[in-house]
């Protein structure tokens, strides 16, 4: 089993990185084989025509191709984002908003057909204390588990801050070592004849 988990900051050593550290190394010692993409460290650009690609055949030369690739081989994706002005980072909708790049490009169905049947959980660290806060942030990634057809096996919200704030909520890491480790499970179970 692969599980991609999906680093949506711009802080590379930052709390987000470090939940969902937490989350991949639940995986892995659950007998996962487990990536990890920094977003940051690609270059995508943000959807300009639709019909223009189209037309050409193809989407803006960037580095979406390859995060494209990458979600498409894996069994479990694990996106992980900071709450900025309630909702995910600009890093992590900028990704979100390329995945119609492979559905304009052929049809919904050839776009489901590609997607569809992976597992799919979501990381929050926030500075506001009132959780409530990230509820249009995961709200977002359940509409798009749901339209692409993945299996939601929930969140985890942490309280950030500066740099290693996340590492002083021992539960809330636990949290997320969990949800890695019950991903790695779910899916070795699926895949049993």
């Amino acid at each position: 089993m692969q599980i991609l988990g999906l680093m949506g900051s711009s802080r590379r050593d930052g709390n987000t990185n470090d939940l969902l550290d937490a989350a991949l190394r639940g995986a892995s010692e659950a007998g996962a084989q487990v990536e990890k993409v920094l977003l940051p460290d690609y270059k995508l650009h943000h959807i300009y025509n639709c019909k223009d690609c189209k037309q050409r055949g193809a989407c803006e030369e960037d580095d979406f191709p390859i995060l494209r690739d990458k979600i498409s081989a894996a069994d479990g994706l694990i996106w992980a984002s900071p709450l900025y002005w309630f909702t995910v980072s600009g890093l992590t909708k900028v990704l979100l908003d390329r995945l119609c790049c492979i559905m304009y490009l052929d049809t919904y169905e050839a776009f489901i057909e590609k997607m569809k049947g992976r597992l799919a959980a979501t990381l929050c660290v926030m500075e506001e204390t009132d959780f409530n806060k990230a509820r249009h942030l995961l709200g977002t990634m359940e509409m798009v588990y749901e339209y692409c057809q993945w299996s939601n096996l929930g969140y985890v919200v942490g309280l950030g801050g500066s740099r290693g704030t996340i590492l002083k909520h021992t539960d809330t890491l636990r949290q997320a070592y969990e949800l890695g480790e019950k991903m790695a499970k779910i899916n070795q179970t699926r895949r049993k004849p």
